[in-house]
This record gives C-alpha cells, sequence and structure tokens, in this order.
C-alpha cells in the first residue's frame, strides 16, 4: 500500500504525536513527580534538621540551668530543702525590710521523682519592699516559684500592704537521685 506525500506527513504526525504523548506519561510526568517528592522530602528534611539543632542549642542551655538547680539547692533530703529556703525567706524579708509575721511549711506527696514543699507565708511592709522581696523569690537560685499570692492594704492610707504567698519548692525524690544528678554529667562528655 502506497501512501500519498499528505497521508504519510498526517502518518509521521501521528507517531510525532503518539511518541510526545508516550513520552510525556510514562518518562517526563514519573520524573518530574519524583522531583517534587524529593524536593518535599528535602525541605521537610530541612525542616527537621533544623529543629534537631535548636535542640542541640538548648541542651547546652538547659543542662547548665539544671545543673545550678541541683548546685543551688535541689536536694534530696526534705528536710534540708525545707530549712533552705526557710532560712532564704528570712534573709529575703530582711534585706527587704519585710515583717514576716507567719511561715509555715506542709510537705506535699509530689510524684516519683520531684516532691514539693508548700510555704505559706504572711508578712507586711510598704510597695516597694514588697516588690523586692518577690523580685528576690523570682531571681532566687533555689528550686522555687511563687504559686499564689494575695496583696491587700493594711492601713488606711495604703502605705503598708500585707501579703500572703504560697511558694512552692521542690526536691528530688530518695529513689530518683541517682539517675537523675547522673545524667547531666554522662551528656556532657
Amino acid at each position: 500500500m502506497v501512501l500519498s506525500k499528505r497521508e504519510r506527513q498526517i502518518a509521521i504526525i501521528t507517531i510525532i504525536i503518539l511518541m510526545i504523548f508516550v513520552f510525556d506519561r510514562f518518562i517526563l510526568t514519573p520524573v518530574m513527580d519524583a522531583r517534587d517528592r524529593i524536593q518535599s522530602e528535602k525541605t521537610e528534611l530541612t525542616r527537621e534538621m533544623a529543629k534537631a539543632s535548636e535542640l542541640f542549642k538548648q541542651k547546652n542551655r538547659v543542662n547548665k540551668k539544671y545543673n545550678e538547680m541541683i548546685s543551688g539547692g535541689l536536694n534530696s533530703d526534705a528536710s534540708i530543702t525545707e530549712s533552705e529556703v526557710l532560712n532564704a525567706i528570712r534573709a529575703w524579708s530582711q534585706d527587704c525590710g519585710l515583717t514576716l509575721s507567719s511561715v509555715k511549711p506542709e510537705r506535699e506527696k509530689g510524684g516519683e521523682e520531684m516532691k514539693e514543699i508548700i510555704f505559706n507565708l504572711a508578712c507586711s511592709g510598704d510597695m516597694t519592699a514588697m516588690s523586692r522581696f518577690l523580685w528576690s523569690i523570682e531571681k532566687s537560685a533555689l528550686p522555687v516559684k511563687i504559686t499564689e499570692f494575695q496583696l491587700g492594704s493594711s492601713s488606711d492610707d495604703g502605705r503598708e500592704i500585707s501579703l500572703q504567698l504560697k511558694l512552692s519548692a521542690l526536691y528530688l525524690a530518695e529513689n530518683s537521685v541517682a539517675s537523675v544528678v547522673s545524667a547531666p554529667a554522662k551528656e556532657e562528655n
């Protein structure tokens, strides 16, 4: 069968179009899809690597803070923790010019690794002394935090202020002392 020039051109164009279609369907599209998938995986892995890098940076900061807490007063003995916090409360109140009316520690059960002692205290003084006292607690190296507080005026002119405060102090449970204290030393090496 002899094809005319016009039929031959149509056949060649049809074959070229079919080849382009086959090339697109079986080669170009899968390669482009794979490239897009690899690009998205690369982006995700880069994001995860940045997170991991940030975690490594935080590890040093957290280890330093954790070691400060341990050396600054995170003990395994509740009575030592209680004594240190009571002495610190008295020192802070004297330095700030506050009058302590009561300090009452209450031991809480806590978890398996950390336990807590709650200190209920009442004191009075002027606003400057109160702010200095609260700041002393906040910047302390002891593992303490303010959980509740109530300010009130105990005089008509508002110069004498009373403060009722709940202060939480942490200490290590005896069964977790060896594992927790040795963990930062292993990580630093």
